[in-house]
């Protein structure tokens, strides 16, 4: 039984739960919770997607509605949070599985049963699994289920050929190293009932490096003097270990083996991916301490003590003084860290949201009465970033007496994007 609708903005018919989710997708209204989780914001799905024309004040009406009509559970299908809003109360916000969204699209503005679609989508699904296992197929039984006959060391050869696929079919989702074992162990358990790892007494993966990775910022407070992430980028710079393309540092050849490039899983405006850089503590042993710049002395004629000095900026300098240009309030342009206004604009929103968000997940809190106050990071904000007063050019610990005196603020790292998609 199929059921077709034509969406905003669209001029082709979806008529599957496969065309349904392909369309969300494409939509880009698909983000991850803060459990890794898909889920679809209830108000951009009808409003951007199935093109229903709400007012602010019925949208909440309009998902109820979808919600009762589905019979959607909560927990299953769909969750919801409470939203701070500037000024007045909470609002709900609505988040559908994207299961349950794809029945929100492909429903609307027809009375097709859900029953159906669900069942020919699982059977699908299933389907794709099993060709992928190479599983024999079954109305009756599960095909290990009817070996019951076979001696344990039949099917233990039977397991570890499947094993051997699935770890193929991991692979080929483009998972690597124990990533790809511990995704095929799970496939395994979650469809036959046996996990390899348990088998072998193995629950936990060794990682294969043992080696704690850290950012210039970081190497910087190793120093001694500490060094800021600029001058740590430049030393390494003039140790060949890395070099800068279009605004971004990439390891050399020679530094490959001091370091790991960790991807971010975002992009930036021009599409590129966002890739962090984090080195080896043996790093440090490659960098030589920058030579100061001798300063410049000019001779002196004894003779004329009364000769006025040059004018700087007259037509007697050939190259008058540059001034080092303002920096943008709250914007300090460090290389691993964003302040909340450089976050905001990263993520093309507002430095409201980011704070929202924030302060929803608990990373920052406002300390102080009205607007004399400041945000701190908290006891989680901590492994996402660090205290950063722009004034002394210095990071404060989360140990230092100064943090509220300061005009210290809170900036993260790059970690703090997952938290946005």
């Amino acid at each position: 039984m199929n059921s077709t609708v034509l969406t905003k903005n669209s001029t082709t018919p979806i008529t599957s739960l496969d065309q349904a989710e392909l369309k969300i997708r494409r939509a880009g209204i698909i983000r991850l919770n803060p459990e890794g989780q898909e889920q679809v914001d209830g108000e951009e799905l009808l409003q951007t997607v199935c093109g229903f024309n709400l007012e602010s004040k019925t949208v909440a009406q309009a998902i109820k509605r979808q919600i009762a009509k589905h019979e959607f559970c909560e927990g299953k299908d769909f969750t919801t949070s409470m939203l701070q809003s500037s000024g007045g109360r909470p609002r709900r916000v609505y988040h559908f599985s994207v299961n349950a969204a794809n029945h929100v699209l492909l429903s609307a503005m027809t009375q097709e049963g859900k029953q159906a679609r669900q069942e020919a989508i699982d059977e699908k699904r299933k389907q794709q699994l099993t060709d992928a296992l190479n599983i024999p197929q079954s109305s009756e039984k599960p095909a290990l289920d009817q070996r019951e006959n076979d001696t344990p060391q039949v099917l233990l050869e039977i397991n570890m050929a499947t094993s051997l696929k699935a770890i193929a079919f991991a692979e080929a989702l483009g998972f690597t190293g124990n990533q790809k074992l511990l995704s095929a162990d799970r496939l395994l358990k979650s469809q036959i009932g046996f996990s390899p790892l348990e088998a072998m007494g193995q629950r936990q993966l060794i990682a294969p490096v043992q080696k704690m990775t850290f950012t210039p910022t970081q190497l910087g407070q190793m120093m001694t003097p500490p060094q800021d992430a600029r001058e740590v980028n430049r030393r390494l710079e003039a140790a060949r270990l890395q070099t800068r393309i279009d605004r971004q540092w990439i390891p050399t050849d020679l530094g490959t083996p001091f370091c790991e490039i960790l991807d971010t899983g975002k992009s930036h405006h021009s599409g590129t991916p966002v890739k962090q850089v984090k080195w080896y503590q043996t790093a440090l042993d490659r960098l030589v301490p920058r030579a100061d710049a001798a300063p410049e002395t000019v001779p002196m004629d004894l003779n004329s003590h009364d000769a006025d000095p040059p004018l700087y900026g007259s037509d007697e300098d050939c190259e008058p003084i540059p001034r080092k240009p303002k920096r943008k309030r709250n914007r300090y342009e460090l290389d691993d860290y964003f302040s909340l206004v450089e976050l905001g604009e990263f993520i093309g929103r507002s430095r409201q949201h980011v704070v929202e968000v924030l302060e929803k997940l608990r990373i920052i809190k406002w300390t102080g009465q009205g607007k004399k106050g400041k945000y701190l990071l908290t006891d989680k904000g901590w492994q996402y970033g660090l205290m950063y007063d722009p004034t002394e050019t210095l990071f404060h610990n989360r140990q230092s007496k100064r943090l509220t005196t300061s005009n210290a603020q809170p900036v993260l790292g790059y970690d703090i994007l997952k938290f946005f998609h």
